[in-house]
């Protein structure tokens, strides 16, 4: 029983970040990323995690140092510097 809720946490952590990513990337757009945008441009399983993991996941980024809070409502994240392992790309700071 140990195992299935090992893989079930493993599970959700794999999609906080692939949800923390997704919302990183549209993050840097101008107006910042809200739930609505996260949701039409996120595939099938984005979409099924819904706003209560968005906030979650922006809470998160927005602790790590990635990004802010732009607008409280709708909430709106406003990403700040690239991932450090986002695709293996380089900002050109080192």
């Amino acid at each position: 029983m140990s195992q299935l809720k090992t893989d079930d946490d493993r599970m959700e952590a794999t999609d906080a970040m692939r949800l923390m990513h997704h919302v990183h990337e549209h993050g840097f757009q101008a107006d910042g990323c809200t739930w609505q945008l996260a949701k039409q441009q996120g595939d099938r399983a984005i979409r099924g995690m819904g706003s209560k993991r968005f906030a979650e996941a922006v809470q998160e980024l927005v602790s790590l140092g990635y990004g802010v809070v732009k607008v409280e409502k709708p909430l709106t994240y406003r990403s700040l510097k690239e991932m450090a392992n986002a695709g293996n790309r380089t900002s050109g700071n080192g």
